[in-house]
């Protein structure tokens, strides 16, 4: 297959995947021990039940649809189907109808990422995974792979940024106990134990995305102006009064001190106090 083809969109490479019989092509039944997955298969989740009502379908009906392969050594690596191949083998299927097609290694990679991410089931890690498995082996940038599936390049980055979260947050995404939302406000802090405590709030509080990024806006901003801890409040107060003349009064609060006097003589104390070297 030429380079001049692979620059192509989503719906010619499924347009020319479609079970259709080429010149000299045949339904062939391949053995299942023989089928390896795609390495660069975006889908790590799959629904349990759907499984087992797709196993039982084929146990009644068997398959109508085959899967399609590509040579790959002693055996086959699967190009599409592979909900098919699973159910098969829950199934106790032996064998299953196959076409066998040699695409190229790319157009192969091009066509596995694409055509998955086009999949309404795939979780957003699924989804996050195959974004960078995209831009790492098809050379995209953010903007050329959101042209590629109808995608802006902010949601492709937003979405590859989850991917920096704890992975007890990522199963708790793909599961649904935390939403998009919160993940993608989640991914843009560092700490990632502040990560996990921020996570565990929004399951027990039931915190909205907007609760959540308020409660990051104010963490920013205490990191931009830290305030004191009480020990060294303490400290530094009982430094300041063995020092400084009993006739000047003064306050401590988080980041401030205030002095205060009622008469100009406490303020020329105050003045010499502040000025004097030791």
């Amino acid at each position: 297959m030429s380079e001049t083809r692979l620059g192509r969109k989503f719906s010619d490479l499924m347009a020319e995947n479609k079970i259709e019989f080429k010149d000299n092509e045949e339904i062939l039944e391949i053995e299942l021990h023989l089928i390896k997955p795609n390495p660069d298969q975006p889908r790590t989740f799959f629904d349990e039940k759907k499984l087992i009502e797709l196993a039982n379908s084929i146990k009644e009906h068997g398959i109508f649809q085959p899967v399609i392969l590509k040579p790959s050594g002693h055996g086959y690596t699967l190009v599409a189907g592979e909900r098919r191949v699973k159910a098969a083998k829950m199934a106790g299927l032996y064998k299953i109808p196959a076409i066998i097609r040699d695409y190229n290694s790319r157009y192969l990679i091009e066509l596995a990422i694409l055509e998955n991410l086009q999949r309404e089931d795939l979780t957003p890690m699924e989804e996050a995974i195959a974004f960078q498995k995209a831009i790492f082996n098809l050379k995209y940038t953010h903007e050329e792979l959101g042209k590629k599936i109808g995608k802006s390049r902010v949601y492709v980055t937003n979405i590859i940024g989850l991917l920096n979260l704890p992975a007890s947050v990522i199963n708790d995404v793909n599961l649904g106990t935390i939403t998009m939302g919160h993940a993608r406000s989640l991914s843009k802090l560092k700490d990632q134990k502040l990560i996990i405590s921020l996570r565990d709030r929004i399951i027990k509080e039931s915190l909205t995305v907007r609760d959540i990024e308020r409660i990051i806006r104010g963490l920013s901003k205490e990191k931009d102006h830290p305030i004191v801890s009480n020990d060294d409040l303490q400290k530094a107060e009982k430094k300041l009064f063995n020092k400084i003349d009993s006739g000047i009064n003064y306050r401590f609060r988080k980041n401030n001190i205030t002095f205060t006097f009622s008469s100009p003589e406490e303020l020329e104390r105050l003045i010499e106090f502040l000025i004097r070297e030791e």
